[in-house]
């Protein structure tokens, strides 16, 4: 956790390649909601990425059955660039919320509260929740990159194509090994 990754703004930028989205490994009670990558402790604040099992990819803030923006996967066992970025208004205090795939605008979500902020850690692939067990990725995860700022349409498409800026980059994690 650092002061970086509970900013009123972010962009979180990640590269995914699901095999499936359910659970064939048996861990899960709940088979089919792979994690991505979250920063949450009740999945009632903080932010995330995660599956659902029709391929239905969210970011959320706070509320991850309320407050996201969603688009569909539409081609498993592939690479595909997933990008959200988060702003809130210093003047009216709401919240936009928006989700790129490949670097295109695919949903995007207005007056959203601030973001609650939590001590939790970064999670990537995989987070535990309780007795449901583990929420794992079933295929690659990588690179990440996080800003503590709301990159433009524009940033977040060269970003996908490999041409990231670097002003306020905070996190950037190859996982190329």
């Amino acid at each position: 956790d650092c002061d970086d990754l509970r900013s009123s703004a972010l962009t979180v930028l990640i590269w995914v390649k699901l095999k499936t989205m359910s659970d064939v490994v048996g861990f899960q009670r709940e088979p089919g909601w792979p994690c991505i990558l979250c920063k949450t402790r009740t999945w009632a604040n903080g932010f995330g990425f995660y599956g659902m099992p029709d391929g239905t990819i969210r970011f959320y803030i706070n509320e991850w059955d309320q407050l996201y923006a969603e688009t569909k996967l539409t081609k498993l066992d592939a690479w595909t660039c997933l990008a959200a970025t988060y702003e809130v208004d210093s003047k009216t205090c709401d919240g936009k919320l928006s989700l790129y795939k490949d670097g295109v605008l695919k949903d995007s979500r207005s007056n959203l509260p601030p973001m609650r902020r939590n001590d939790a850690p970064l999670c990537i692939g995989a987070t535990m929740w309780g007795e449901n067990g583990w929420y794992a990725v079933h295929g690659g995860v990588g690179p990440i990159l996080l800003w503590n700022r709301a990159l433009s349409a524009g940033e977040v498409a060269k970003a996908s194509r490999g041409n990231a800026p670097t002003r306020s980059l905070v996190l950037r994690l190859d996982l190329n090994e």
